[in-house]
């Protein structure tokens, strides 16, 4: 995504904002802390850090003077070649943003300075994905939700240098849902997404299409990448980890959306579609509209819901995806309601909820479309739940540390590069119990299976909980069943599974297994 100029204040503008010291302390000892206003008044655009706690200001690059026009991320359908395959071109570059007046914030993109396009990609279709790695570092592209041969899946294995090219080449398996892709490298990875690199993987099953549903991209049907940053006075990304950033993970103290802080979207007057991604390194994302007005959820990460699901608020941690529909069509010419955001409570054991700040302005001032979703799909076309048999085998997996300042980690040992932690059969179901001895909630994440939740503690899955699921949040001293399938066959890498608060899985939360 290019760099972008509306969200400049005049020089010389100055706003004082708590220090990161002092703000991510307080979010060890005081229940209250989270995202607030900065620069726009109690609605919190800006986003910034606040407590309870009286600590002394320190001045911070202030937030643009009006909220600017939400971007579209592109979408790039590629190049579709006389032997049916679906070519993409993906570079992956370093550049400069403009978030503050006169200066230039060094950042990561994927085809421009800062995020990526949106890679549409279609079920059973072959598809080969170029990556060009321009930067001065090495990186790899992890296609998150993807099930793709394990030497395509871009972890920790698949390594780009400097200047080196991959070719992922795989045939699309998933149902229609929304993917995303990010890098992977060990040790990198916080910092790297940090820095500006994400992008989305929305595919479609041209063999089950879902009606009712709307699909006009960046029109009726838009995607949003919510991540949070902080910066330096100087408006320059700050990812110096302190020791509670490794224990906590990389809380940022503003919000942005599609790159840009506190955007506005003009919508048309009828249902729109919302594919929501919690791209953040670390933060838990509780979002509802203002003044009650309700939404339905209509697919989780792995795809549809059976029915769409009618909710005021949707909470997803990072990684999780979730798709909503949200009824305009009656609204008032020219009136707004504000996507709202704070941090849930339980994140850290005891920790309440975080004020809330506008994440996003949706602004219904458009006419409706000529091919407007008059109502709600009353189905869905949801993909089959995965479904252990009886006698399956269990799989026990214990998250553990974080205590006096250790390092979290699975089944007691950090990540080794040289270690397979287990090996797996291919074609099998089983049950795998996730059970959280930290303090903490920790988002996990299992590459290349399908799976799908049993139980959390002692209760089934909720009907926005139901379908496919690859990513799932385990509270502190929670146990959390999932049913998962395992490859067909044998593969040629390991896969990766891990805690996808991505400082965590820096240090070593993560582990490997092969599937035989």
């Amino acid at each position: 995504m290019a760099a972008r100029n509306s969200s400049r204040l005049a020089p010389g503008t100055q706003r004082t904002c708590w220090t990161r010291r002092d703000a991510l302390s307080a979010l060890l000892a005081l229940p209250a802390l989270g995202l607030a206003g900065c620069g726009r008044g109690s609605d919190g655009m800006g986003a910034m850090m606040r407590s309870s706690a009286s600590t002394p200001p320190l001045a911070s690059p202030p937030p643009p003077v009006a909220a600017p026009t939400l971007p579209v991320l592109p979408l790039d359908d590629g190049l579709l070649d006389t032997n049916g395959v679906r070519n993409f071109q993906l570079a992956v570059r370093s550049g400069t943003t403009g978030w503050f007046s006169g200066v230039a914030t060094p950042t990561l993109g994927y085809n421009g300075a800062l995020l990526g396009p949106a890679l549409r990609l279609r079920k059973g279709e072959p598809t080969q994905i170029t990556v060009n790695n321009t930067l001065a570092e090495p990186t790899t592209v992890h296609w998150h939700g993807l099930r793709v041969p394990a030497d395509m899946d871009g972890g920790p294995h698949q390594l780009i240098a400097p200047g080196a090219s991959w070719l992922a080449a795989f045939t699309v398996a998933n149902d229609a849902s929304t993917c995303w892709l990010h890098p992977h490298p060990h040790g990198n990875t916080g910092r790297q997404v940090a820095l500006g690199l994400a992008g989305l993987l929305p595919v479609e099953d041209p063999a089950r299409p879902a009606t009712g549903v709307p699909a006009n991209w960046g029109v009726d049907d838009m995607a949003l990448v919510l991540q949070d940053k902080r910066f330096t006075a100087a408006g320059q990304i700050d990812y110096a980890l302190t020791d509670t950033d490794r224990q906590l993970g990389y809380l940022g103290d503003r919000l942005l959306v599609n790159g840009v802080f506190g955007p506005q979207w003009t919508a048309p007057r009828q249902w729109v579609r919302l594919r929501l991604l919690n791209g953040c390194n670390a933060r838990a994302l509780t979002l509802r509209l203002g003044n009650g007005v309700p939404f339905a959820q209509i697919a989780n990460e792995g795809g549809w819901l059976a029915q769409p699901v009618t909710m005021s608020s949707i909470t997803l941690h990072p990684a999780q995806r979730a798709e909503v529909m949200i009824d305009l069509a009656a609204a008032a010419f020219d009136s707004e309601v504000a996507l709202l955001a704070s941090s849930p409570a339980g994140g850290v054991m005891g920790a309440s909820a975080t004020p809330e700040v506008t994440a996003l302005r949706l602004r219904a001032a458009l006419p409706a479309t000529t091919t407007a979703v008059r109502a709600l799909p009353a189905a869905l076309p949801a993909p089959t739940p995965v479904v252990a048999p009886a006698g399956a085998r269990t799989r026990g997996i214990s998250l553990d540390g974080g205590m006096m300042r250790a390092p979290f980690t699975l089944n007691g040992q950090l990540f080794d590069m040289a270690r397979i932690d287990f090996t797996a059969p291919a074609g099998a179901v089983e049950v795998w119990r996730f059970t959280n001895h930290t303090m903490m909630t920790h988002p996990m994440h299992v590459h290349g299976v399908r799976m799908s939740l049993l139980a959390t503690g002692g209760s089934g899955p909720t009907a926005a909980e139901q379908g496919l699921r690859d990513t799932v949040a385990v509270g502190s001293m929670q146990t959390v069943s999932m049913a998962v399938a395992l490859p067909a066959s044998a593969q040629p890498s390991p896969l990766m599974l891990h805690c996808h608060n991505l400082e965590h899985e820096d240090a070593g939360m993560m582990m490997q297994f092969n599937v035989a």
